[in-house]
């Protein structure tokens, strides 16, 4: 069966089943400290590269689970909070704005593990290390999510519910190749892409670091979800490792990147890719959009999530995974995205 037909019947099998809210569900209480200011040496400084900071707290919750939160997905035009840990659980709030639509903080959230047809995923950190997630809509307009695994890379996807969660999982195919990543080098990323568009498939999924044996250290890519897989790679710059992607607004693909030294401590960045530059054994580059260092306020990024106001002005999250570490931060950060 190929990967297209495959994926449509495992699309009309988990619309079967039901996605109610769970039994399991564990209420959290989340208090937000502000971020008022993105540099911490200029706290007035708006504009970074090509974004202007909006606002941004701190997250504190009297769970673990809310912690290592690894994917994100902002909705409902800046209101809706969804984010996936790396250990399999999915966290739902509402994103709290003041007057201007500055996030204040997150309300009314909850924790559900993520499930399959097998029930919740097992404890094992080897077979429950989620770290991407993304929301799509099937060609009938149903919403559903998808996840990716990272140490046995996986893909796999689910009903998305009115209350926000992603339902039952069921893995989809994926290429041969990725059985060479590194296992915790493996699959960072996955972003869906819009329906009908030209690439011929459902998802971008994106390795964080090259596979084992390559003779290059340009990270791998592939399309998946149609006919066959489209492979291509990402061309690797100043030592940075993939982290998230997402398919924005504007049709373009924006990366995530992260690199780390004792020395110069966490950077990040993001990228933006011409969707029409992949194609079979493509080398894609992008421009990058924006760069930050431990002189602003960021920590271990590694979800991101590119949405609209309901304005039409298109915004940028970020979300940090802490490690579970009492020394690393779990943040959130949103960006305006400058219009040439």
């Amino acid at each position: 069966m190929t990967g297209g037909r495959a994926l449509l019947t495992a699309l009309a099998a988990l619309m079967t089943i039901t996605t109610a809210a769970s039994s399991a569900d564990i209420a959290t209480r989340v208090t937000a400290r502000p971020l008022p200011a993105f540099s911490i040496a200029e706290p007035a400084r708006v504009r970074f590269g090509q974004l202007d900071y909006v606002g941004g707290f701190e997250v504190k919750a009297d769970r673990r689970e809310v912690g290592g939160l690894s994917g994100l997905v902002i909705s409902g035009a800046g209101r809706s909070f969804l984010s996936l840990s790396d250990d399999g659980f999915m966290v739902q709030a509402k994103i709290e704005r003041d007057a201007r639509g500055k996030p204040t903080g997150l309300s009314s959230a909850s924790i559900r593990r993520l499930q399959t047809q097998k029930g919740s995923l097992p404890r094992d950190k080897v077979l429950s290390d989620t770290e991407s997630i993304d929301v799509y809509a099937d060609e009938n307009g149903r919403p559903f999510g998808v996840v990716s695994f990272e140490q046995r890379p996986t893909v796999m996807v689910g009903p998305l519910g009115a209350d926000g969660f992603v339902g039952s999982l069921v893995a989809i195919d994926l290429p041969k190749d990725v059985r060479r990543l590194q296992p915790n080098r493996g699959l960072e990323s996955v972003a869906a892409l819009p329906a009908g568009n030209s690439l011929g498939g459902r998802f971008i999924i994106l390795a964080e670091e090259a596979e084992r044996g390559a003779t290059t250290e340009n990270q791998p890519g592939w399309v998946i979800g149609g006919k066959a897989p489209v492979a291509f790679r990402v061309r690797r710059s100043a030592g940075y490792d993939l982290t998230d992607a997402k398919v924005g607004p504007d049709g373009r693909l924006y990366v995530l990147e992260r690199t780390f030294s004792f020395l110069a401590g966490v950077r990040c960045r993001i990228r933006a890719f011409r969707l029409s530059d992949i194609r079979p054994g493509a080398l894609i580059d992008g421009d990058v959009l924006f760069e930050a260092s431990m002189s602003e306020e960021i920590d271990n990024m590694e979800g991101l999530s590119v949405w609209k106001m309901a304005s039409g002005e298109t915004r940028i999250s970020l979300i940090s995974d802490d490690n579970h570490a009492f020394i690393e931060r779990t943040l959130y950060l949103e960006f305006r995205l400058r219009t040439p």
